[in-house]
């Protein structure tokens, strides 16, 4: 691209103004969004709402884990900076399409028996370290919960949740190791969903922890080089020696690039373009052919007004009737994201809403389903107007048993010496972009040969 930012690209107010065109091949570039539908048309909502002018957007809804205590923001503490972000608090369920409650408000309703119960589920759960959590890695959150409590309430609240955090509609399809990981370091910062920072927004922008460390980087005598596409990594002897590099998109010229480390942010399952297949063993091979990315529905949504005032800066979950996914009702996600950080609406008070719903990727392939995608749309029109509507490969592995933990490519190149591998789909903690964060620092390990996980605190590493 002719800009950093990648898949956290934002777009609006200091972050730029886009010709329709132009927008959407950014957002089909290392974004992987294609919009499947506008309401009003795209280029009337650009030109005459003023898309750009009274609007900061990202790619799609981006979320930190921990909130304002994310490992971004207390890495760039580390290194000098600072990102701001703005704290999510509250989770409320929309019950019969009609009232949202907090889900502090449905514990409760319970009898008390099943409230101490979900206590000690909880109370097990911490106790689980890190290492220790491993073990469930390929076993299912519903099958990890059938196994520690027969109270239906707790199973079920815990699968909700576990479906939502994981980004999947079936908790069947989500590890109970990455789950417990992902909350019990939330938990270890002393942030909650209910009473906020469980979740965040990056303040003004997802594209803002790009730029952070982009000044790191240039401050620091590195080089940032946009519009240039590597065609090939070199490799002699089995050592990667550099790249080459093809700049332009018209009249194009390339260059080669010799350097001593070569870093790959590929997605694995896209690698082949610039390391022919060749180079990998077999069973990397096969790590890479199993690799499975969540894809989904993604909105953002201008309304006149905000959707629920009790807890105006809460995370908001519907099951949406009518059209089945895999694992049966889908799970529709949402947020009044200019509530949450007001910088987003630059002019007006109109209300910005972020929404997600999942779709699988294989057997069956609901992303490519253009029936199915138009039901889900229209399900969620019953709830809020749109904008805009974009689907996307989200996340480069589903956090699911059978694709994370050992499964995942490990960040250093098993043979081929000096050729390492970062962002989201490679050896790391957590979902989405709070795992990349954690996988580039394990590649920094590998290739420096130090330990920066001591930037982050324990629970972190």
């Amino acid at each position: 691209e002719i800009d950093i930012g990648g898949r956290v690209m934002s777009y609006g107010g200091p972050h730029g103004k886009y010709s329709e065109k132009y927008f959407r091949k950014l957002l089909q570039g290392a974004s992987g969004v294609h919009i499947v539908r506008t309401e009003p048309s795209l280029a009337e909502i650009i030109e005459e709402k003023g898309l750009f002018e009274n609007y900061i957007i990202d790619s799609g809804w981006h979320g930190v884990s921990a909130g304002s205590r994310n490992r971004f923001s207390v890495l760039a503490k580390a290194l000098g900076k600072s990102i701001p972000t703005a704290n999510q608090v509250g989770l409320l369920n929309l019950e019969d399409g009609e009232v949202y409650v907090e889900l502090s408000e449905v514990v409760k309703r319970w009898p008390p028996e099943s409230v101490r119960e979900k206590n000690r589920v909880a109370a097990e759960r911490h106790r689980i370290s890190m290492a220790e959590s491993a073990a469930y890695d390929h076993v299912d959150i519903r099958s990890y919960l059938e196994s520690v409590t027969s109270d239906q309430l707790v199973q079920d609240y815990y699968s909700r949740l576990g479906r939502f955090q994981m980004c999947v509609n079936d908790e069947r399809d989500a590890s109970a190791g990455e789950w417990m990981r992902c909350n019990n370091m939330t938990s270890a910062t002393g942030a909650h969903l209910t009473s906020g920072g469980g979740m965040g927004d990056v303040s003004g922008g997802f594209k803002n922890i790009a730029l952070t460390f982009a000044s790191v980087i240039r401050e620091n005598g590195g080089e940032i080089r946009t519009d240039a596409r590597v065609k090939e990594v070199l490799i002699e002897d089995h050592h990667a020696t550099g790249v080459v590099v093809e700049y332009g998109r018209h009249d194009r010229t390339t260059e080669t690039v010799r350097a001593n480390v070569v870093i790959s942010n590929l997605p694995m399952d896209t690698v082949y373009r610039i390391v022919p297949e060749h180079h990998f063993p077999r069973e990397m091979q096969e790590r890479i052919a199993h690799l499975q990315p969540i894809t989904g529905i993604l909105a953002h949504i201008c309304l006149k007004g905000p959707l629920e005032t009790a807890w105006p800066k809460g995370l908001f979950l519907a099951d949406l009737p009518g059209p089945k996914v895999r694992g049966g009702v889908p799970i529709f996600s949402y947020e009044q994201t200019s509530v949450i950080d007001p910088v987003r609406v630059i002019n007006g008070s109109n209300t910005l809403v972020q929404s997600w719903l999942a779709l699988w990727c294989r057997d069956p392939e609901e992303h490519h389903n253009r029936e199915l995608v138009d039901s889900l749309v229209d399900a969620q029109l019953e709830i809020c107007m749109p904008s805009w509507r974009g689907s996307s490969a989200v996340y480069g592995v589903a956090p699911t048993p059978g694709f994370i933990g050992d499964r995942r490519p490990p960040v250093a190149h098993p043979t081929i010496r000096n050729l390492f591998f970062t962002g989201d789909t490679v050896t790391q903690t957590d979902v989405g972009t709070s795992g990349a964060a954690h996988g580039a620092i394990l590649c920094a390990n590998a290739v420096s040969g130090k330990n920066f996980l001591t930037l982050l605190p324990e629970f972190m590493r």
